[in-house]
């Protein structure tokens, strides 16, 4: 590995941008299939990169294609037990990535569908995330996101259920395919969980239709506080603006579909000149388990190498990560400042 490469793997990072659901590695996935018994069109970590191939051919154009890929994997989960090593499969790997603090995206309508109550979901998931800070040194809180293909009131009422619980779930997101007019949909949604308390976030994908008012619609309409991908800000200067004026952080994810590895170097350059323009955006990892750029350090080191990026501009990319998680103030400077540490010891041996 090169220096930089070396240094990206061993910075602590913390990850806000990660689909649980999308982190089930090929052995998990298909041993809870067979103890669910239930049949995959894969047999192999091979077979599930394989399989986000089909029908694709614009890398810029696949997110339901993408998502249907992703609901094989997601229809697996039918008990508890599968979400609570869900979880700890991920902090396990995090500590590989040392990946020291995530937020996770969950999506509890999956689950519902098949059966699994919310309550079951948030106290397997609890179980696991105290299982991985024992084991790991990982600290995790929990973002459910609702998905924007389906209703609001659907969306209202699981806000309802969760009410009990609500001290398990630090914010609310939007997910799956985006629709017309998304954000005015949900707007009833995000006043009650403001109400409640959530700290609140949406996808805004990017290269997707209406981008630039739907962004504009999260940020005027949502009230959100974050924004996940939301590089299509670029198309509109007061756009930027906002971000820049309100601290809406963007969590970006330089990631790719199986079929091309490698970083787009059209999203890279947009991340970095949001970066250039004094937006707090991060690089994150997205559904690891299933796209050609893996986990969050070859995410990162493939990054860098695509863009040629500086050692300081990945650190800059990396501290927004911190400085945009939903933590208290002084869980916050801690963290911060031992991320700033770090990396001034590994500049003074390089």
């Amino acid at each position: 590995m090169s220096d930089i490469a070396q240094f990206i793997a061993a910075m602590p990072k913390a990850e806000l941008h990660v689909h649980i659901e999308g982190t089930i590695e090929a052995d998990l996935l298909l041993g809870m299939a067979d103890r669910n018994g239930i049949v995959l069109p894969y047999k192999s970590a091979e077979d599930i990169l394989s399989g986000q191939n089909t029908g694709k051919s614009d890398p810029k154009q696949n997110l339901d294609s993408f998502i249907e890929a992703l609901d094989i994997c997601r229809n697996v989960l039918r008990q508890g037990q599968d979400y609570e090593d869900m979880t700890y499969g991920y902090l396990k790997r995090c500590q590989v990535e040392n990946i020291v603090y995530a937020e996770i995206m969950f999506d509890p309508q999956v689950g519902l569908r098949h059966g699994v109550g919310i309550e079951t979901q948030l106290e397997a998931m609890q179980s696991g995330t105290r299982a991985g800070a024992r084991d790991f040194g990982v600290e995790a809180q929990w973002i459910m996101n609702f998905q924007r293909d389906r209703s609001a009131e659907e969306a209202l009422d699981i806000l309802e259920a969760v009410r009990p619980y609500k001290d398990q779930v630090v914010g609310i997101g939007l997910d799956n395919p985006e629709r017309p007019n998304f954000p005015d949909i949900f707007a009833g949604v995000f006043a009650a969980a403001k109400k409640d308390g959530y700290r609140l976030t949406s996808h805004c994908d990017v290269h997707i239709p209406n981008s630039i008012q739907h962004i504009r619609g999260c940020i005027e309409i949502l009230g959100v506080e974050r924004i996940d991908h939301g590089l299509n800000a670029l198309e509109d200067e007061s756009v930027v603006q906002q971000l820049v004026d309100q601290s809406i952080p963007l969590t970006g994810c330089p990631t790719r579909y199986a079929f091309q590895s490698q970083t787009s170097s059209d999203d890279l350059a947009m991340m970095t000149t949001l970066l250039e323009r004094g937006v707090l955006i991060s690089l994150n990892s997205d559904d690891p388990a299933q796209f050609g750029t893996g986990w969050l350090s070859q995410t990162l080191i493939e990054a860098q190498r695509t863009g040629d990026l500086s050692w300081e501009t990945m650190i800059s990319f990396m501290r927004n990560g911190f400085a945009s998680a939903w933590l208290a103030d002084d869980q916050k400077a801690a963290y911060l400042k031992e991320f700033d540490r770090s990396c001034d010891s590994r500049r003074k041996r390089h």
